[in-house]
C-alpha cells in the first residue's frame, strides 16, 4: 500500500529526528509506528472489562454503608427524608 501523508510542522521534525537517531528510511519508521500502536490496541483488548474498571479507580471509588445492596430504599427514603423533610 502507498501512502501520501500531510503532516505539521512538529511532526515533521519528529520524524526527521528518528530518522536522524535510527538511520531508518521514512517508510521503515511508518511500519515500527503501526506496529507499535497494533500491539498496543490488541493489549488494551485482550483486559477484561473488570480489569479495565480497576484499572481505571472506578472500582473500589465510592464509600457508602455496606449493607447497602440490601437497605438501598430505606437508605435512600432517610436521605431524602433529611433533604427535603416530611413533606
Amino acid at each position: 500500500m502507498r501512502i501520501n501523508a500531510r503532516l505539521d510542522e512538529e511532526h515533521a521534525n519528529k520524524l526527521t529526528y528518528i530518522q536522524q537517531q535510527t538511520h531508518q528510511a521514512v517508510t521503515d519508521v511508518i511500519k515500527f509506528a503501526i506496529d507499535l500502536y497494533y500491539e498496543q490496541l490488541q493489549h488494551q483488548q485482550q483486559k477484561n472489562p473488570l480489569e479495565l474498571l480497576t484499572q481505571t479507580g472506578f472500582i473500589g471509588c465510592g464509600e457508602a454503608d455496606a449493607n447497602l445492596s440490601v437497605n438501598y430504599k430505606s437508605i435512600l427514603k432517610d436521605g431524602l427524608k433529611a433533604k427535603y423533610g416530611d413533606s
